[in-house]
């Protein structure tokens, strides 16, 4: 198990880098710092850390400066900030890579098996996937309460501003800190989920009916395929409805 700190002093960060964190095996948060100065006088050479996940741009001490006092407390340094300006100084400290804000979950797991899962004819590690049917993601609508939630179960993804609501069988949704983009990324090997909106990717399985262009969902939910995204719905439609092979009189 790969240990992780995550050091940002903005709260929604901290939030969009743990649900990918436990997205995937094989990782687990053990320290949080919103405070540099914190992170400063608690973390140890002791500790173990494989990787510390570190914004540049804090108040009190920027990352760089504390990087060149924790770098050696770490396996490996991963600087997360959305100023481009500081690349340059993060390779100075030694930093292993530099993810600029917002960064997709693909990015982030292809920086992380980078690092840790190399694939190689004398070693067995593979590469991190998504677990097989489950994931994790904190609730806002509950105190960041960390829901398991099966592919299974999810109706759709809604885009909502800063937000994805997701839509799930045995509530009527969870809000989660992630984007559509995002989400693409998450279920990109899972056939059942398509967009046929840009505000929205559908689970297949929870299609109720479809009139014209209207797709109904089982929770109720009713969306309409967008402008560009009728080939795909068209395609879809050729591939999965049931034809009849007979000819029919005129």
């Amino acid at each position: 198990m790969l240990r992780c700190i995550i050091i940002d002093d903005e709260q929604f960060s901290v939030d969009a880098l743990s649900s990918y964190i436990q997205l995937l095996p094989g990782l687990e948060v053990v320290g949080i710092y919103l405070d540099p100065l914190e992170a400063l006088s608690k973390i140890d050479s002791s500790d173990q850390i494989n990787i510390i996940f570190m914004d540049i741009d804090m108040p009190n001490l920027s990352g760089i400066e504390l990087a060149k006092v924790l770098r050696h407390r770490t396996e490996r340094l991963i600087f997360t900030t959305s100023h481009s300006q500081y690349a340059f100084d993060a390779y100075e400290v030694d930093g292993d890579a530099f993810l600029l804000k917002p960064f997709t979950f693909v990015k982030f797991t292809t920086t992380i098996n980078r690092f840790f899962f190399k694939k190689d004819i004398h070693q067995n590690d593979r590469p991190l996937t998504l677990r097989s049917n489950h994931f994790f993601v904190k609730n806002k609508d509950e105190n960041l309460r960390i829901l398991n939630v099966c592919f299974d179960d999810v109706i759709a993804f809604e885009s909502a501003n800063n937000y994805v609501k997701i839509h799930v069988q045995e509530k009527k949704y969870i809000t989660a800190y992630l984007t559509i983009s995002d989400v693409l990324d998450i279920v990109s090997d899972r056939k059942e989920f398509r967009q046929f909106h840009r505000a929205f990717i559908l689970s297949t399985r929870h299609i109720e009916y479809i009139e014209g262009t209207v797709i109904r969902l089982t929770n109720l939910l009713q969306v309409n395929v967008g402008e560009s995204f009728k080939p795909d719905f068209n395609e879809f439609m050729n591939e999965r409805l049931l034809k009849t092979s007979r000819k029919i009189k005129s």
